[in-house]
């Protein structure tokens, strides 16, 4: 069985459907996302959309400061997290 993994994508949905777009001409069977679905990029409800589509999903730490507190981020990070959560 093919899998592929993504990860990282941080709401950039212009890349996430060109990944996307190249795994289904790979005979790809399986796609495993591996966290960090939002954060910085400006789609993250689109993103979310897309991936819950995956055979498994994990929660990243970026995921996880939009969902709770956004401990030990940087303030850039911090700030993109709480836009995330307001998108959301």
């Amino acid at each position: 069985m093919r899998r592929a993994l993504i990860s990282d994508i941080h709401g950039n949905l212009e890349a996430l459907e060109a990944v996307l777009a190249h795994i289904e001409t790979q005979s790809v069977e399986e796609i495993y996302c591996l966290g960090d679905i939002v954060g910085y990029g400006p789609n993250p409800r689109e993103c979310i959309d897309r991936v819950t589509r995956c055979a498994v999903c994990l929660l990243g730490n970026h995921d996880q400061g939009a969902l709770f507190d956004p401990e030990g981020f940087n303030a850039g990070a911090e700030r993109a997290i709480f836009w995330t959560r307001k998108q959301l």
